[in-house]
């Protein structure tokens, strides 16, 4: 009896492992699983990108990150974009949406493995920003010095043009007040003679 009683719990613990790994199984992923719809786009697009086609790889990559938000596949997605807005050659170079691209992969996947790559790009392109916010500041300073500079050299015309009005008037004093005196010295010289001959 102490036989059937361990084949019955032996059989029962056989049974069990089995359930259990059968049941196991349907939790699991399927190793032989296609790549889903959103994974199918980024590779669709990593080739476009890959050949040439920057605006069309583009265009797939945000469908996924619109149609697929939150999936695995957004990951590959985020860092992908921002690499073309970071590509002078791809036509349509934004350092701002590449550093948003960057940031948001940081946030939403945290331990994907591009955070390494993405955090170095969204510290480098923000440096890069606060320098062309920095410059593009600096060039108004600049225009608005030139603005300046520009009036005031409108002022010194006028300035000139006055002082030398101005020199003008005092040439006709000087000129008017040397014949009055000639006048007056000619008018000294009369009335000397009148009063000599008195």
């Amino acid at each position: 009896m102490r036989l059937t009683d361990r084949m019955r719990r032996g059989l029962s613990a056989l049974a069990l492992l089995l359930l259990a790994s059968g049941c196991s199984a349907g939790w699991l992923p399927s190793s032989g699983r296609g790549p889903s719809e959103a994974e199918q786009l980024v590779a669709r697009a990593d080739t476009l990108a890959g050949t040439g086609w920057e605006h069309a790889a583009r265009a797939l990559y945000e469908r996924v990150l619109r149609e697929y938000p939150g999936d695995p596949a957004c990951a590959p997605a985020l860092y992908n974009l921002g690499r073309l807005q970071v590509d002078p050659s791809s036509g349509f170079r934004d350092y701002r949406a590449a550093h948003a691209a960057f940031s948001r992969l940081l946030t939403d996947f945290p331990k994907s493995r591009w955070e390494a790559d993405a955090r170095a790009w969204r510290a480098t392109l923000g440096d890069l920003l606060a320098r062309e916010e920095e410059a593009a500041r600096l060039k108004l300073q600049v225009q608005s010095r030139e603005e300046e500079a520009a009036r005031l050299k409108v002022q010194y015309r006028g300035r000139e043009e006055e002082a030398a009005r101005l020199k003008s008037q005092l040439q006709v004093r000087e000129d008017e007040t040397a014949g009055l005196k000639a006048q007056i010295q000619q008018l000294r010289r009369v009335d000397l003679n009148l009063e000599r001959r008195r």
